[in-house]
């Protein structure tokens, strides 16, 4: 290699080191931090910051830098067990998201993204454990949830707040009984709802007893009403039926004698009745005149 080439390249290199040193790129995903000597000078792509992505300058051997996740990190919450103010045990595991809201703040109070999530970590179960502790484990599971969730975000945010941080979301995976305890509750379950279903069913049976005396009330009522009013239709029709055979018997008294032995006949001779009577008698005087003459 012929020796004038040697300065060339040193020259070169130098030069592409420098320019390594001075000039950075920002892209769309992160936000920068520009330190001199340890000092913040400015942030890049902060959100609502005034830099945005791009082709940037420093200070070579002066500015460092330093880039942040910008978008919207997840990390889970391993189980772990919480005691429910009914003293019930729980395994609950979560899932958070998160972000960067304030890079500078962020850098000096964890100076990376795994010391800044290993105490976000630790904010949020302590978070989780005081809001879970102070509610019973079946609104845990079924009621409260989504309360619960928010209750857990809030509480994380305004803590995070000082590490520059902002919790976007919580959600709860799990919030179960150990296994050693299911059958235990699952068995007491079983006992409130078959003492819940004996309650229905005996306040139906009562109901029931109870709509049945009514209705038996009712037709007693129904019945000696109708009762009532078929003695007095009835009573009327006697009344009227008495009414006419008075008129009638007072027109024709011959008529009337006749009509009360042929009634007599009927009434105290059934079918088939044996009767020794003299023919001369009384009772049977039309057997021997229609006129009833003797």
């Amino acid at each position: 290699m012929p020796r004038f080439l040697l300065p060339v390249l040193a020259i070169a290199g130098l030069a592409l080191f420098m320019l390594a040193n001075i000039f950075f790129i920002v892209p769309q995903t992160q936000q920068v931090l520009v330190l001199q000597f340890g000092e913040a000078q400015r942030t890049i792509n902060e959100a609502g910051g005034r830099f945005g992505p791009g082709l940037y300058m420093k200070l070579p051997f002066v500015q460092n830098t330093i880039a942040f996740d910008r978008r919207i990190m997840p990390y889970t919450i391993e189980e772990q067990e919480v005691i429910a103010s009914d003293q019930e045990r729980l395994i609950v595991d979560a899932f958070v998201w998160w972000r960067i809201s304030d890079p500078l703040r962020f850098y000096q109070a964890a100076q990376t993204e795994e010391g800044g999530q290993a105490r976000l970590e630790r904010l949020t179960e302590a978070a989780l454990r005081r809001a879970l502790g102070n509610v019973r484990r079946a609104e845990i599971i079924a009621t409260q949830r989504a309360q619960l969730m928010n209750t857990i975000r809030e509480d994380v945010n305004r803590q995070a707040s000082e590490l520059g941080i902002v919790v976007v979301d919580v959600r709860l995976r799990q919030a179960d009984l150990p296994r050693e305890t299911q059958e235990r509750v699952f068995a007491r379950m079983a006992t409130e709802r078959e003492q819940v279903a004996a309650e229905i069913r005996a306040e139906g049976l009562e109901k029931a007893a109870k709509m049945r005396a009514e209705a038996e009330r009712e037709a007693v009522v129904i019945r000696a009403t109708a009762r009532e009013e078929g003695e007095k239709i009835r009573g009327e029709g006697d009344a009227q039926r008495a009414r006419i055979f008075a008129q009638s018997f007072g027109r024709d008294p011959d008529f009337a004698a006749f009509y009360r032995s042929m009634r007599a006949y009927e009434q105290a001779l059934p079918e088939g009745t044996p009767m020794i009577l003299p023919p001369e008698s009384e009772f049977f005087r039309y057997f021997r005149d229609p006129n009833g003459r003797r």
